[in-house]
């Protein structure tokens, strides 16, 4: 996960990505749907995963494991 440094712009950071994620966001979508939403926005899959994963962490998602759906809190 970038992280912004002298050497990380801000806008180039994870972190910064994230907000993306909860930008135009419907109510409940699954995955595939928020990544293909945001895919312009991240490098590559796994920076999108490492964005949901701190999201989540945070309390800023609910994922449901049964059905894929997620949440926003």
């Amino acid at each position: 996960m970038l992280v912004p440094s002298k050497f990380t712009r801000l806008e180039e950071s994870t972190i910064f990505k994230m907000k993306c994620v909860l930008t135009n966001k419907n109510e409940i979508e699954n995955v595939l749907d928020v990544y293909i939403r945001t895919k312009d926005v991240f490098c590559d899959a796994s920076e999108f995963l490492h964005a949901l994963d701190v999201l989540y962490v945070l309390g800023f998602l609910i994922i449901n494991y049964d059905s894929g759906l997620i949440e926003y809190a």
